[in-house]
């Protein structure tokens, strides 16, 4: 299977700095999620912070949540997106926290997320805000589980059901197609379970729910 759900490759970035601004104001997660910023990027720090073994972000786009975050980490780190553009916008990101070079131990690709990378196994895969654009679910979570170490952990987030408000929103960018599905938390759970990868967690705030998968 290859990463056709995210269709053409440069919507996303034509976007980008608009969804940038959304992602980091208080004001607009508050009113439209229920939640903060500081959420995104304290699960973020948990996923990086849980090891020391190599780190893949999926889907990284620009990388505004985590640019610092794998600065200040230590570990051997692969960041991929399937948009050029985008990957040059998380280049940028990378290289104004680390103030001008990007570290020898981060590297960006711009490939599938689930094309192994000649069979690059890793201890952490980390994907924010990435399961709401995907219509199914089980082809990505074995993807991504076949890249994982015998001892490794998904970290995964989504937009959910929530409040009546973030309902409603969610159904519009659903019928502009920004979005794929609208799930439950407990959806979110059992389709995990069913992929037969790990323990299954999923906690949430609002309507962004954090999904762990552990082996």
């Amino acid at each position: 299977m290859s990463e056709t759900f995210f269709g053409n490759p440069g919507f996303y970035a034509r976007r980008a700095k608009t969804y940038d601004a959304m992602l980091g104001s208080p004001a607009y997660n508050k009113i439209f999620w229920g939640t903060h910023p500081r959420s995104y990027a304290g699960f973020a720090a948990r996923a990086i912070g849980s090891s020391a073994d190599p780190l893949l972000e999926v889907a990284v786009g620009t990388a505004q949540a985590t640019a610092l975050l794998h600065v200040a980490s230590r570990r051997p780190t692969t960041l991929v997106d399937m948009s050029g553009p985008m990957l040059e916008m998380a280049s940028e990101s990378i290289r104004k926290a680390s103030g001008g070079q990007i570290p020898t131990r981060i590297t960006l690709e711009c490939r599938d997320m689930l094309a192994q990378d000649g069979g690059q196994r890793y201890g952490t895969i980390l994907g924010l805000g990435l399961l709401h654009l995907i219509p199914d679910l089980g082809p990505v979570f074995a993807g991504l589980g076949a890249q994982l170490e015998d001892r490794g952990t998904l970290y995964l987030a989504s937009l959910i059901r929530g409040s009546a408000r973030s309902n409603a929103y969610l159904k519009l960018l659903k019928s502009h197609g920004d979005i794929a599905e609208i799930r439950t938390p407990g959806e979110l759970y059992e389709l995990a379970l069913d992929a037969g990868i790990g323990t299954v967690s999923v906690t949430h705030e609002g309507a962004m729910a954090y999904l762990v998968i552990s082996r």
